[in-house]
């Protein structure tokens, strides 16, 4: 699988059914003579890639497991293009059998798993607790996500954001949710640059304590996750008042605010932390949708160290991070 690209190619190069292949390489049964002998014919095709097999797995793409109905496997890649291996399952029993069947399964290693909520009906928390009790696959990172528009309300999704960080998600993303209120180019960079987090976890040797100011709960939610899986501590407020009051408890060094806030906007909230005792040296960033030459004028007057345009990247935001231990 790793030599053609995925389970779906190489049951094409086989002549097979991915189901099939997905029963053998789980070890829940045994491919005929003459199945063996195609996959053989495929090693041979290929030896240089066998003979580097160590350099291979360093140069390869990201191995992602794509995990939603067809119409939202097919959304989530065109999101994802090709920087990214991705292996699509449609099932409960498909997904497991990939992750879970067996020392091939394992040997794998998927980079990360990205789950749609309407994987198999509504089997995304379900799928996301077996991935999380089982050792083996624990430490995978999993992002749930709603791929394609639903109607359930702020409520539901706002429970749905929780139960997934209870159940040991990384992230929730909602990408229709992102796409209206920022736009699906936004959204799109988002969320590609949650699963390149994803795929490069890792716990940082500078832990920054970050307050993430924004009173739209989702893009708190996103752009706090995207901190975190980049190794920082990051902490979300929905207001200014309340960012007042968590700045105090936690001391950050860094603070992103979102400017057009509705109680008090993001220059107002700069100003009112440069005036508290803890505020003096946290780096501020500004998020606006706009970035006039006014505008960011008013950023530098009001204390921001950095004034960023929407859509913004997780690499201009790690930039612009204070490079100091916590």
């Amino acid at each position: 699988m790793a030599l053609k690209g995925g389970r779906e190619k190489l049951a094409d190069a086989l002549g097979v059914h991915p189901h099939d292949l997905a029963l053998w390489v789980a070890g829940r049964a045994s491919p005929p003579q003459e199945v063996l002998e195609k996959v053989l014919d495929v090693v041979l095709e290929t030896p240089q890639a066998v003979a580097d097999n160590g350099s291979a797995r360093a140069q390869r793409k990201p191995r992602v497991l794509l995990a939603e109905r067809p119409d939202g496997c097919a959304a989530l890649a065109r999101i994802l293009g090709d920087e990214f291996l991705l292996v699509p399952v449609h099932t409960l029993t498909e997904g497991l059998d990939l992750l879970q069947g067996g020392a091939l399964a394992t040997s794998l290693a998927f980079d990360a798993i990205v789950c749609g909520q309407h994987f198999e009906g509504s089997q995304m928390l379900h799928f996301l607790e077996r991935v999380k009790t089982y050792p083996p696959t624990r430490q995978i990172p999993f992002i749930g996500c709603r791929a394609t528009p639903t109607q359930l309300g702020g409520t539901a999704l706002a429970a749905m954001r929780e139960a997934c960080e209870a159940l040991g998600a990384v992230a929730y993303i909602d990408l229709p949710e992102r796409e209206l209120h920022a736009g699906s180019e936004s959204a799109a960079i988002e969320f590609r640059d949650a699963v390149r987090a994803a795929v490069r976890m890792r716990e940082s040797a500078e832990r920054v304590r970050i307050l993430v100011v924004d009173d739209n709960p989702d893009a708190a939610h996103t752009l706090s996750a995207l901190l975190r899986m980049a190794g920082h501590d990051t902490y979300k407020a929905a207001s200014g008042v309340e960012a007042l009051k968590l700045g105090a408890e936690i001391r950050p060094q860094a603070a992103v605010l979102d400017i057009g806030m509705r109680d008090m906007s993001g220059y107002a909230l700069a100003e009112s932390i440069r005036a508290q005792s803890w505020g003096e040296g946290v780096r501020l960033i500004a998020v606006t949708g706009h970035g006039s030459p006014e505008e960011v004028e008013r950023a530098r007057a009001a204390g921001f160290h950095h004034h960023f345009t929407k859509p913004v990247t997780l690499e201009q935001l790690l930039a612009a991070l204070p490079a100091q231990k916590a």
